[in-house]
């Protein structure tokens, strides 16, 4: 019995820990407790969606490894939390929150075998809860005012000080400052140098809205900063020493949120893995001219 309990609750925390492309547990239990201060009810919906996964994960025989280091379920758990930032607690949103919990598991199992040259990073996330949006608005569901979920803030010093770790938060949907540092003391316990690149991703991307004029409440909440985020934490692990590509790709997912704003999308973290991508492309070009020019 406690053997399964031990392997559950790595499975779990793994799970959590990956959403900010991470493997230690104690950074898992961080963020977990990071959004139960800012939303329990959050909280609730991403604990259903990553259950739902696993328990998916576990009946189609995926990867027991896979399953283990959490790569089934971190797309689930925002999913979860995504669905409660967008609906009230209620059977329809219960119903959405095991559902699509388990097809981002089946999205993450296809694209992992599909595309084994290509991290899938948050792909199956913001497939799933896209899906879910078309069926909110085609069903005419009543989803949660943005009033309810944002406290006024001013464009004083202090709150774009605020705004920076508030940026941290928003990877997982949390406006709560204090989440945010609940967030990078739970990355610290991974690397210091990744509080460092989230810090500085939040920064770049509180900087660029400011400097193009975006709307100044959105930038102080973190809106334009949770991409770069992840961001930089993707690319500093995978490139450490290509800082000009970091720091281009900072700049770029910021422009595509607003982009992707302009045109009435929810982006969600779809600029993050776009700029991945092309950044993994561009690298994979440049090692190509590169050989044959030799």
């Amino acid at each position: 019995m406690n053997h399964y309990l031990e392997h559950f609750t790595k499975c779990f925390l793994s799970s959590s820990a990956q959403i900010m492309l991470q493997s230690n547990l104690s950074t898992g239990l961080l963020f977990i407790i990071g959004i139960g201060i800012n939303s329990p009810t959050m909280l609730l919906g991403g604990v259903l969606a990553l259950l739902s996964s696993l328990v998916t994960a576990k009946l189609l025989n995926y990867d027991s490894d896979c399953v283990k280091r959490g790569f089934y379920g971190f797309n689930a758990a925002l999913v979860g939390v995504a669905v409660f930032s967008l609906l009230p607690l209620s059977s329809i949103s219960l119903v959405l929150v095991i559902v699509g919990g388990a097809f981002s598991a089946l999205l993450m199992h296809i694209m992992m075998s599909k595309m084994s040259s290509t991290p899938a990073l948050t792909a199956p996330f913001i497939l799933t809860i896209w899906v879910i949006v078309l069926l909110i608005d085609f069903f005419g569901i009543t989803m949660v005012s943005p009033v309810e979920l944002v406290s006024p803030i001013s464009n004083s010093p202090i709150d774009l000080f605020f705004g920076v770790f508030r940026g941290v938060g928003q990877v997982m949907l949390q406006g709560n400052w204090l989440s945010g540092v609940v967030f990078c003391c739970a990355l610290l316990c991974s690397s210091y140098k990744t509080v460092v690149w989230v810090v500085l991703g939040s920064i770049t991307g509180l900087l660029v809205a400011t400097t193009f004029g975006f709307s100044q409440e959105k930038a102080t909440l973190g809106l334009y900063s949770f991409n770069s985020c992840l961001v930089a934490i993707a690319l500093a692990d995978r490139y450490p020493t290509r800082y000009w590509l970091i720091f281009f790709a900072l700049i770029f997912t910021v422009l595509l949120t607003r982009g992707f704003e302009m045109i009435s999308i929810p982006a969600f973290t779809a600029p993050f893995v776009i700029t991945t991508w092309l950044s993994i492309a561009v690298v994979k070009w440049q090692v190509n001219l590169r050989h044959h020019c030799q």
